[in-house]
This record gives structure tokens, sequence and C-alpha cells, in this order.
């Protein structure tokens, strides 16, 4: 078993300041991925501008109609289980401070990350397989337990990646003088 040794805890203004950024980008990307089905109902400029935001989603997810929610009739940028990865991870963020601290950089234990990755792994599993085809809900729910779950690995990470960074020019900006 390894023995990491516990991080010491980031200054809190430090950690807000990453902390808001990743809630920001989060809940723009949110806004991003249902954009599409509300520009298309405006038409004109606005519906070519809905065709470039599904084309730029497109690599990272299989888009099927019949697999993803819809708004006014039109399907959101991404399917079901990448929207409820992405709601479920901005629900995450927006909790995040009521269950951790900020400051504290150090992540959970591992398992919090597995169970719902094994969740999700067995769900496509058994609906590839032939097995039990998978629903709207079980993609949902294995997506926004995924999404919810990585929160708390990613924004430990994050700000002590950018801790890290910022002590390391830190340093070096004083040895120049």
């Amino acid at each position: 078993m390894l023995n990491i040794p516990e991080a010491p805890d980031v200054d809190i203004r430090f950690a807000r300041r990453i902390y808001r950024i990743i809630l920001f980008s989060t809940l723009a990307w949110l806004i991003l991925i249902m954009l599409p089905p509300l520009f298309i109902q405006f038409g004109g400029v606005f519906e070519k501008i809905s065709s470039y935001v599904y084309f730029a989603f497109s690599p990272l997810c299989h888009q099927e109609e019949a697999r993803s929610f819809s708004i006014a009739g039109s399907q959101i940028a991404v399917c079901s289980r990448c929207s409820m990865i992405y709601g479920g991870f901005a629900a995450g963020v927006l909790a995040y401070p009521f269950i951790r601290r900020i400051s504290n950089i150090n992540s959970p234990p591992l398992w919090m990350l597995v169970i719902p990755a094994v969740l999700l792994v067995f769900d496509v599993v058994i609906d590839n397989a032939g097995i039990f085809r998978n629903s709207f809900l079980t993609r949902s729910v294995t997506g926004f337990a995924i999404g919810f779950a990585l929160t708390f690995f990613l924004i430990p990470g994050f700000i002590r990646f950018f801790f890290e960074l910022s002590t390391f020019f830190g340093s070096k900006a004083g040895e120049r003088t």
C-alpha cells in the first residue's frame, strides 16, 4: 500500500479563486450544451451557430437523438449520459464547499471514484453484450454518479496543480532577484 503523505492546505484565497474558475467554466459548459435547441428556435444566424456547437461536441459524444434530452423539440448537444456527467459534475462543484474545505488539496479515497466508474462500465457492457438493454434512466444515473464523484478528485487536483505551479514560478522569480 502506498503511503502518500497528506498535503498541507493551500491559501484559502488562492483555492477560492481556482474554485470560482472551475465553477464558472462548468456552468458555461452546461449552458453551451443546452443552447443549440434554443438557437434553432430563433432561426437565421443562430441556427447556423447551433450547428457549430453540435459539431464542436461531436468528437466527445455520439449525439444519438434517441439517447438525448431535448429542449423545445430539438436535442441538446450531447447524449443523456454525457449531459448527466456534466450535470453531475456541476452539482458536485456546487456542493463541494459544503462537503469539503476548498483549501484541502488531498483527494478522497479512490473507492469513491471506482464504484461509480464500475457501475457506468457495467451499464455499458451489459448493453453492448446484449444481456440487458440499458435505459435512458440507467445512462443518466450512471453518468450523474461519475460526474459527481469526479468533482472531488478534479477540484483538489486542479487547486494543487495551480498552487504548485505558482509556487514553482514564485520561487524561480525569487532566485532571479
